[in-house]
């Protein structure tokens, strides 16, 4: 089978599902997608040899209609509708094609025309609607698509990566460092969570630091128990994982959110807004961590402080559970979703 992906921003949790296919299938794959984020420059140094990825603004849109013709694949894998050079793809081919995105359904005006022109112009054209959980799966139904036309667990970590990384905690203890991974932006609630762990600092001081990962456009805060790590790969992450207790993801905006995934899998008790989309699925309320009110600061920094003062025994059993949920999806689950959709 041949399959075609015309694909946003590649990360590595995809790449690691399409190399768990090609290595498990009789396949042959060929992705399109955007060059590198600069942001999250992932390095994608392990492709699989029946995979080749393409940089979208090395072709002229015509150039990228013939490069997919020439490919004759079998099966297409789209991700979302916003690059229209894709949609003229998709109805230039007429092969069987999946879309995939990560929209949670508001209500607004905007998603209700763009529901109705879907329909109208692109559903035919499209089959199955992939998605990663509950939330985009009602978005999935405005749209046009059956249940049985719609498949959760769109988005996947590296589990076999980050679940290795769970067997490098100390049994019994957990190291007392909150940590954030993700770019530094407005959206993500960073500045939120610096403000609500200093607050906590200087109202009730305890030994707990906040380790914070990655870079945006917001310049690091400055603070003796907040450290900041840059932007490090998903393989460089062992001493980070070791020597922190909580994951923190204090978003304003989530849509979904695979580092929920990665450092469920990892063993980390959680603490996520709710407005991540992957809670459905990583996060169990007062089971495995918390959920806060995005952008109450108080509400938040009232979460931290139920941790700081929890014993190891309860944190470990959070990590538990997380590990648990967590396990519910693996690579190779995800590349048999994919193949499943494709021979329907």
């Amino acid at each position: 089978m041949k399959i075609l992906v015309l694909y946003e921003e590649l990360a590595l949790y995809l790449i690691n599902g399409f190399n768990v296919l090609a290595a498990n299938a009789d396949c042959e794959i060929l992705i399109i997608s955007k060059k590198i984020n600069s942001v999250a420059p992932f390095k994608f140094d392990s492709v699989h040899k029946n995979i080749t990825v393409k940089e979208r603004e090395a072709f002229s849109e015509e150039e990228l209609l013939n490069l997919s013709k020439q490919f004759k694949p079998d099966f297409v894998f789209l991700g979302g509708w916003i690059h229209k050079p894709y949609l003229k793809i998709v109805r230039s081919l007429k092969k069987k094609t999946v879309i995939a995105f990560d929209n949670q359904w508001q209500g607004n005006l905007r998603q209700v025309v763009g529901s109705f022109y879907f329909r109208l112009t692109l559903k035919k054209y499209i089959h199955h609607a992939f998605v990663p959980g509950s939330r985009q799966a009602e978005f999935a139904s405005k749209l046009g698509f059956k249940d049985s036309e719609t498949t959760k667990g769109l988005y996947c970590c590296d589990f076999n990566l980050f679940s290795s990384y769970a067997k490098l905690k100390t049994v019994g203890s957990v190291p007392k460092r909150f940590l954030f991974v993700g770019r530094y932006a407005k959206e993500k609630g960073i500045e939120d969570l610096w403000k609500a762990f200093i607050d906590m600092q200087n109202e009730r001081p305890s030994e707990w630091e906040l380790w914070c990962l990655g870079k945006g456009e917001i310049p690091p805060i400055q603070h003796p128990k907040i450290k900041h790590f840059g932007f490090l790969q998903p393989n460089e992450m062992a001493d980070i994982i070791k020597n922190t207790g909580v994951f923190v993801l204090p978003s304003s905006f989530e849509p979904w959110g695979v580092v929920v995934h990665e450092y469920a899998s990892a063993g980390f008790p959680l603490l996520c807004s709710d407005k991540v989309g992957a809670n459905d699925m990583f996060l169990s309320d007062n089971n495995n961590g918390f959920v806060f009110n995005a952008g109450n600061i108080s509400h938040l920094k009232d979460k931290l402080n139920k941790f700081t003062g929890m014993p190891d025994n309860e944190l470990t059993g959070m990590s538990k559970k997380s590990f648990e949920l967590a396990s519910g999806l693996t690579s190779q689950i995800w590349a048999d979703k994919l193949m499943r959709i494709a021979k329907l």
